[in-house]
């Protein structure tokens, strides 16, 4: 009886909540402690700002992401993963606070979405809290929110906030694992390797974590 009561006292509490702060406020606050990267710690401060001051961007939800990455002073941007609406999508390990990630949003019409990952709330689930805007021209401010992010399909990162920089080109991998460039490709395929793309003399360029291969 006492729990029913309880609930019936907070519930009001959270559908007031549009944008998420009563429910995560602390959560994000963990979050922004325990990152030790300065960038990506701007970012999430930045986003917290800005919901806390209800701030509306013209725009979608791509603007609004795109105002906190400047607001914080990122001037270039690294793809961590890149891939196609349909697949394949990012496995956990890669996503880290501060990113930017495009996913299949599942719950509004499975349409193509953007938001700023905070942290997990339940990891083997693929449950995440991100930053989401509804953007178009709603003047509605961005809200904290828990996603299904398994089809994400793009995980873009601040330059400053990759705090190691082992990444070594695709050719370098095959040679140094004593593999073809073929099959090389075919770990980045099939996301069984951490890799980036970067931009060398105009052309992008494939480069690769230099650790182990992850198991199937």
């Amino acid at each position: 009886m006492r729990v029913l009561l309880l609930l019936l006292f907070i519930a009001p509490l959270f559908s007031k909540d549009v944008t998420g702060l009563q429910r995560y406020e602390e959560f994000i606050k963990d979050t922004i402690s325990s990152t030790s990267n300065q960038t990506s710690k701007r970012i999430l401060k930045n986003a917290l700002e800005f919901v806390k001051s209800q701030k509306i961007i013209r725009g979608s939800c791509w603007d609004y992401i795109n105002a906190i990455y400047k607001k914080s002073g990122v001037k270039k941007r690294v793809y961590i993963f890149k891939s196609k609406k349909r697949g394949p999508y990012a496995p956990k390990e890669l996503f880290r606070p501060g990113d930017w990630v495009y996913h299949i949003n599942h719950s509004y019409h499975n349409i193509e979405h953007s938001g700023l990952f905070i942290g997990w709330i339940d990891k083997r689930r693929y449950k995440a809290l991100m930053l989401s805007y509804a953007g178009e021209n709603r003047k509605v401010p961005a809200r904290f929110r828990v996603y299904n992010i398994d089809s994400s399909y793009t995980i873009i990162r601040a330059k400053g906030a990759i705090v190691r920089e082992d990444y070594i080109p695709l050719k370098d991998y095959a040679i140094k694992n004593k593999i073809s460039i073929f099959e090389a490709m075919k770990l980045v395929k099939s996301n069984r390797v951490e890799y980036i793309t970067k931009e060398v003399n105009g052309k992008e360029k494939i480069f690769i974590k230099d650790s182990l291969v992850k198991d199937n």
